[in-house]
């Protein structure tokens, strides 16, 4: 058996992302920010965010380092709901932007 090639799961993970910006973590690892475990049954992947283009920014949004205007965080957040692709050897989450009511069905 060779060298297995490990990477972290909590640098990739919307539970470190919320400790980091807010201080709130469902489990204690995931606010240990000097350590990554490479296996969890807590991960959730990073939600994707609305950037909005700096008003005095002349440059196109998009197009490159050093080349792109500055964006902010968007202060409305995208409906988002999380799908499962499996693979044969895995699966992988993601978000997907859905409309709101999508997003709320199957609450309680």
């Amino acid at each position: 058996m060779g060298k297995e090639r490990r990477r972290g799961l909590c640098y990739r993970c919307e539970h470190r992302a919320q400790y980091l910006e807010a201080g709130h973590r469902p489990r204690h690892e995931c606010g240990e920010i000097q350590m990554g475990k490479y296996s969890c049954y807590m991960y959730l992947p990073i939600k994707p965010v609305i950037l909005t283009k700096n008003e005095d920014d002349d440059r196109p949004q998009f197009a490159g380092s050093l080349f792109s205007a500055r964006s902010y965080l968007s202060e409305r957040e995208p409906d988002l709901k999380i799908h499962l692709k499996e693979y044969k050897d895995g699966a992988m989450l993601y978000w997907k932007p859905c409309s709101k009511k999508e997003k709320d069905v199957g609450k309680n």
